[in-house]
């Protein structure tokens, strides 16, 4: 029998929170058209930004792939110049490292 109870507890519970949600989102719409802004057109736009952002991201997720697969052809053909340009830009790093620190200490 308490088992009975407890989905018509939780239905309740549910509706009652979808009605204050429905309030809220009600007051939300009111207070923006007070200001001259339409919740539907604010949500339209906020659509189409997700849209161009995701599509943005794609584009440079494939560019990084194919940036990736030039470096790694080049490392493969020039091993030895490779191991040059990595040593260089660590020494680069730690020399500017090195700058930095000292110039935090003064």
């Amino acid at each position: 029998m308490a088992e009975l109870g407890f989905p018509k507890r939780l239905n309740s519970s549910l509706h009652s929170q979808v009605r204050d949600l429905r309030r809220q989102l009600a007051h939300v719409s009111k207070a923006l058209a007070d200001h001259g802004i339409d919740f539907e057109d604010l949500a339209d736009e906020a659509e189409d930004f997700m849209h161009g952002a995701r599509k943005n991201a794609r584009r440079a997720a494939r560019q990084v792939r194919r940036d990736a697969d030039v470096i790694a052809h080049a490392a493969q053909k020039a091993p030895a110049a490779t191991g040059t340009v990595l040593v260089v830009a660590a020494a680069v790093g730690f020399g500017l490292g090195f700058l930095y620190h000292l110039a935090q200490r003064d």
